[in-house]
């Protein structure tokens, strides 16, 4: 990739940035969100055209103008946002657009795509019925059929942004043995991630980019994480950050034996003004279903739940927002994001009351002025408050979904993974804002499969195990060991006799 160029109305994406990838070699991508490294992957995967530069294949020129010309020349793209049809089977998502004949049915050949699909599912250890609904799958198994989709294209440059950003660590384990594997076939693969241990652990090279431009490209080997981080946000900032505890007044919320949905059988726990509870455990344990019985989302079968104090039993999502309660879904493309409304429209959904004027109608002037206080606050960076969500970096989407959950002002706070692919430091600052909302007595109830942040983060962690509490883990107790054996094993911590 030679001076690649990449501007839209407003805004110069990529300026003049190139790079090399070697067969055989793991070459990461990083930087902050916003810095261009999705542009330069749908650059590689025909779906953008470069203003300006060029690309070569194999020493001959590569002008992809649309993705199948990716897939044709051996390039398969794992994206950042998925791109499954939900009402189509996983086997026709994975040959989607390249579905094989069959001469004896004269048609597609559904028996071949089925076989395909269980042997890529076997590299990855991934066990699913290839005619399963796609849309009936969860967040992690979605991300799975995406890198399987990659797999099958048997590709021999391998492109991955963030395809671990939804999968538990396990699963995250297995992708990473499957990266060093293919690296040992010759197949070269670009690894974009936020999670640097993860490029430290199989990458040879990466290039660093910011604002746009290419700052370096350096040897992983002789390269320490502090100085790719510096490289990254050119400022020093904590790779983990250590949340101190602060003053811890009342019980915000109360949560007594709860069963709702499938997976959630017996959930009690309480959390405070002022502190942040975490909720720990492999995916599917029960997570999404706790904080959307909380919600409202989800119906709660039995066991009861309280709120400053008073009965709580919201019946849709709008009675607990009206009750203060501010939620961040875990899937911001499927569930948060309205992708064809503006930056403004999507902050201030929640608090159509407090922006209207006469006759119910919106006021402009109002809509502005939120939009400033929560871009301000939450340092989101848009070209302007009309530009559409869809276009901003998925770090700044994140930003938007999280000053829309603020925005009810209310005590407690759901969050659904909050740093799910979001930079080292956009990480800094949302955890920064957590602090300051606890220390303004907020109480915060946390989901996160990110150990080093449900730790560092949390005052108390509530671990879950087929929908119901297996670790309570204070103070010392509160180690990655601690979550992953309550979670994994039959250890109980925490709890009494």
């Amino acid at each position: 990739m030679t001076d690649l160029t990449v501007e839209f109305p407003g805004v110069k994406a990529l300026d003049a940035v190139g790079f090399s990838i070697l067969p055989g070699e793991v070459h990461a991508i990083v930087g902050e969100n916003g810095a261009g490294k999705s542009t330069l992957l749908k650059i590689l995967g025909g779906v953008y055209q470069p203003t300006a530069g060029s690309l070569a294949l194999a020493g001959e020129p590569y002008t992809p103008s649309r993705p199948s010309d990716a897939i044709t020349a051996g390039i398969a793209v794992i994206y950042q946002e998925f791109t499954l049809f939900p009402d189509l089977s996983v086997a026709e998502n994975v040959f989607i657009g390249r579905e094989p004949f069959s001469r004896a049915t004269r048609g597609i050949d559904y028996a071949f795509m089925r076989s395909e699909c269980r042997r890529v599912f076997a590299m990855l250890d991934f066990d699913v019925d290839p005619d399963t609904r796609a849309g009936d799958l969860s967040v992690s198994e979605q991300q799975l059929v995406e890198i399987a989709k990659a797999l099958s294209v048997d590709g021999r440059v391998i492109v991955m942004d963030e395809p671990t950003a939804a999968l538990s660590r396990n699963e995250v384990e297995r992708l990473l043995a499957i990266v060093k594997r293919l690296r040992a076939e010759g197949r070269s693969i670009i690894y974009v991630s936020h999670h640097l241990d993860e490029v430290f652990e199989v990458a040879d090279r990466a290039t660093v980019l910011r604002d746009g431009k290419k700052v370096a490209t350096v040897d992983i080997k002789g390269t320490a994480e502090d100085e790719l981080v510096q490289l990254m946000v050119g400022r020093d900032v904590k790779s983990v950050f250590e949340r101190e505890a602060g003053v811890v007044g009342e019980v915000v919320l109360d949560v007594n034996h709860v069963a709702a949905g499938r997976v959630l059988r017996d959930v009690s726990l309480t959390v405070r003004s002022g502190e942040v509870v975490g909720i720990g455990g492999v995916a599917g344990a029960g997570q999404a279903e706790l904080t959307q019985a909380i919600f409202g989302a989800l119906q709660v079968r039995s066991g009861s739940m309280s709120l400053n104090g008073a009965s709580f039993t919201p019946a849709t999502p709008a009675d607990a927002i009206g009750a203060g309660v501010g939620y961040l879904h875990d899937d911001r493309k499927q569930a948060g994001i309205f992708p064809h409304l503006s930056v403004t429209q999507n902050l201030t959904v929640t608090i159509l009351d407090r922006v209207r004027r006469l006759f119910g109608l919106i006021s402009f002037s109002k809509e502005a002025a939120a939009y400033e206080s929560y871009r301000s606050r939450m340092r989101i960076k848009a070209s302007s408050p009309a530009q559409l969500i869809s276009q901003l970096s998925g770090g700044n989407q994140q930003k938007v979904l999280l000053g829309r959950a603020l925005a009810r002002e209310g005590r407690l706070l759901l969050l659904n993974e909050p740093t799910r692919g979001v930079d080292i430091g956009a990480k800094a600052e949302i955890h920064a804002l957590i602090t300051e909302l606890t220390s303004a007595g907020v109480a915060v109830l946390m989901v996160s499969s990110d150990l080093p942040e449900l730790i560092g983060m949390s005052d108390r962690i509530i671990v879950l195990s087929h929908g119901t509490v297996v670790g309570r883990l204070e103070g010392a107790n509160r180690t990655e060991e601690n979550v992953i054996a309550c979670a994994t094993t039959d250890k109980r911590i925490g709890l009494a006799a």
